[in-house]
């Protein structure tokens, strides 16, 4: 009778091993060799029964590169239990399979023998890193202006503080350009809110081509645009908004067949930490001097307390070379 149960039991865990929708591995304790694998992880990986069995798990072909396979065998023998939630195993094929591996150690009839059940977990990778990318997307369009593509206003204030405590607690400079773009109501009026929007796309575009990838530029509201520069002094920051001015001169904005009067902007900068410690000081100190630069004709760069009705929007006024000035490592 115990006989017959002892069968029973063998025919019933074999039928299991045979259909598990997992991998299993039997290992010898002492050696670490392969005594069985079921179907499951012969149709995973590619290998044939007789690739694995009588090798030991880190001469198989799909455990060959993975150093951790051996460890595994060696921290089993003395702590008996091994998980690994991600490790890549090699097909045949070539393939790299995403698997869960936990191993643990039991008795059969006195002897130890090591069991790897080993899950595939492809799919389940690929949905979380789709989520991941997702999430970096929906991150992305939080910060984004939807129109032009710059950051949002309040990325670039979260930026700002941020950027001006480092400037503070290393003693280095920082710009912040205030942009207006003058007669914008003018465009609107006469060609519509579509093209409008061009203009806006247009500028965008030109803000996003010509300043580093430390630089924010953003969208601040309407036709007002901020462009903090960490590490810039004052005379880069005033250098760098007269060559845009130089650039949106020279830019022709079509829609449906009429060019869009030139773009022309009126510009305030201020400087850190000539014109304020705070993130609320500097963006007022360049608020002001955009103010003056608009009441002075427009069509200028005028510098926080330091302005003057002649001066105009021409980087040659100020001893720095245009050419010089804008580019991108600066």
């Amino acid at each position: 009778m115990m006989k017959k149960n002892i069968k029973t039991s063998e025919l019933r865990y074999r039928r299991l091993f045979e259909a598990a929708q997992d991998g299993i591995l039997l290992l010898d304790a002492e050696t670490g060799m392969i005594t069985d694998v079921n179907p499951f992880l012969i149709k995973l990986l590619g290998y044939s029964r007789e690739e694995f069995v009588k090798r030991k798990l880190w001469e198989v072909g799909a455990f060959k590169d993975i150093e951790a396979s051996q460890k595994a065998f060696e921290a089993l023998q003395k702590n008996e239990y091994v998980r690994y939630e991600d490790l890549p195993l090699r097909a045949k094929d070539g393939r790299l399979v995403q698997v869960e591996f936990v191993s643990n150690v039991y008795l059969v009839e006195g002897e130890k023998v090591i069991q790897c059940n080993i899950r595939d977990i492809t799919e389940r990778q690929q949905a979380q890193d789709a989520l991941r990318k997702s999430e970096a997307l929906l991150r992305e369009l939080s910060v984004r202006d939807h129109l032009t593509g710059l950051f949002n206003r309040r990325y670039m204030e979260e930026t700002l503080e941020r950027e001006l405590l480092r400037a503070s607690r290393k003693q280095l400079s920082l710009g912040v350009i205030m942009i207006d773009l003058d007669n914008f109501k003018r465009v609107n009026d006469v060609h519509g809110h579509a093209a409008g929007d061009d203009v806006l796309r247009e500028l965008g575009a030109l803000l996003l081509g010509h300043f580093r990838g430390e630089d924010v530029a953003c969208r601040y509201g309407g036709d007002e645009f901020v462009i903090v520069l960490p590490d810039v002094s004052k005379i880069v920051t005033q250098a760098r908004a007269e060559r845009l001015c130089e650039y949106t001169r020279h830019v022709n904005v079509q829609f449906e067949g009429h060019i869009i009067v030139p773009v022309a902007l009126s510009v305030g900068i201020a400087t850190f930490p000539e014109n304020g410690s705070t993130s609320a000081e500097i963006l007022k100190a360049a608020d002001v001097a955009l103010y003056r630069a608009k009441q002075a004709g427009r069509g200028r760069v005028v510098l926080a307390e330091n302005w003057s009705p002649g001066d105009g929007c021409s980087a040659l006024d100020y001893g720095v070379s245009v050419n010089s000035v804008f580019e991108k490592d600066s």
